[in-house]
């Protein structure tokens, strides 16, 4: 039974806890872990990419104890595909194809795998800002509470026209972005997630702006 996610949580931790699941059968069931071809396709010495190192390691796993989990594996890919094709937290994430599932469960298998293999490369880095985040602001949190025991605390509060003017060049910088040939794309999906993370928060008091001067530094 799939257990109802956590509607405050970020879509990209939500959708890690689940790819961990799915790593945990495949180890459980003697099969590579998802972070391994993404971590041998990183050294780039032998490997291009993730699909390149598991069309070679998978010729020599055994998949007859995952076989025995099929079902299980196969409701969690089934999740897994669902929350990244309904959730527009990843309409900027490069979906693989669905994965083409025949009579042969040992090949649906190594399907379900070169589909999850991806999508954990590619929210990555949306955890990894995340975390940063969550720390820093944990970190400034506990500076402004010892600021408040000496009754020196402080924060930011945009007015009405503020928050307009902000909202207009968020605007307008999410377009240049989508727009501009400079970044990467994975630099560019993450310079749009952060300003929708911005754009989410700038009606709140601040206890600094650092958030705001880090995406302008990036």
């Amino acid at each position: 039974m799939i257990e109802q996610q956590n509607t405050d949580e970020n879509p990209a931790i939500s959708l890690d806890k689940l790819i961990r699941e799915f790593d945990k059968i495949l180890r459980d069931s003697g099969v590579q872990p998802t972070s391994q071809p993404i971590k041998e396709s990183k050294k780039g010495a032998d490997f291009k990419d993730t699909f390149d190192y598991l069309a070679i390691s998978m010729q020599t796993v055994s998949f007859a104890k995952l076989n025995a989990k099929y079902q299980e594996v196969l409701d969690l890919v089934a999740e897994i595909i669902a929350i990244v094709e309904v959730e527009p937290y990843f309409d900027h994430i490069d979906l693989p194809e669905i994965p083409n599932v025949g009579h042969d469960n040992t090949d649906n298998l190594k399907e379900f795998i070169r589909y999850v293999t991806p999508i954990k490369e590619a929210i990555q880095p949306l955890i990894d800002d995340e975390i940063g985040s969550k720390k820093r602001n944990h970190f400034l949190s506990a500076i402004e509470s010892n600021k408040s025991k000496l009754e020196k605390g402080f924060f930011y509060e945009f007015t009405d026209g503020d928050l307009k003017r902000i909202q207009q060049l968020i605007n307008e910088l999410r377009e240049q972005i989508s727009d501009s040939k400079l970044f990467e794309e994975d630099h560019r999906r993450r310079l749009l997630r952060r300003l929708e993370s911005l754009q989410s928060e700038i009606h709140k008091k601040m206890s600094d702006v650092d958030k705001i001067w880090g995406l302008v530094g990036d």
